[in-house]
């Protein structure tokens, strides 16, 4: 897959590899962001992107090198990243939420009081008998 993803990337343009560059930049800031207040759910991308970033200077540098014009200005767009942050976040604290609510409802929907109860006084009447059983023995 690497490879493939280099491939990908050698065949761009330098000024499509610096837009990329920025676009990635962005979401690794977006990723901190989500990450720094909680929402984070797939705490793999920010490794992922990373890589990315780092794969496409790579290629910038080898196109440097090969005597290509690098030095160009390319401003990423940090605010709409911030925003989309922002709002899978919150789906994301919405969606745990929801999950919060319904162990909520199924515990104390359960009778679990009862059931710890009965579930204690069971575990001591086992060792109970297990004691017996060892003295008997």
């Amino acid at each position: 897959m690497a490879n493939k993803l280099m491939e990908e990337i050698r065949a761009l343009s330098v000024e499509q590899l610096l837009e990329r560059n920025e676009a990635k930049k962005a979401e690794l800031f977006a990723l901190k962001f989500q990450a720094a207040v909680g929402s984070l759910e797939q705490t793999h991308r920010i490794k992922e992107i990373k890589k990315e970033i780092a794969r496409i200077q790579l290629v910038i540098a080898e196109k440097a090198k090969a005597g290509e014009e690098v030095n160009k200005t390319v401003k990423a767009n940090y605010s709409q990243a911030v925003v989309e942050a922002e709002k899978v976040g919150k789906e994301v604290r919405a969606k745990q939420r929801k999950m919060i609510e319904e162990l909520q409802a199924q515990y104390e929907g359960a009778g679990n009081d009862d059931a710890i109860a009965e579930a204690m006084a069971n575990a001591v009447v086992e060792e109970q008998n297990d004691v017996n059983e060892g003295e008997t023995k």
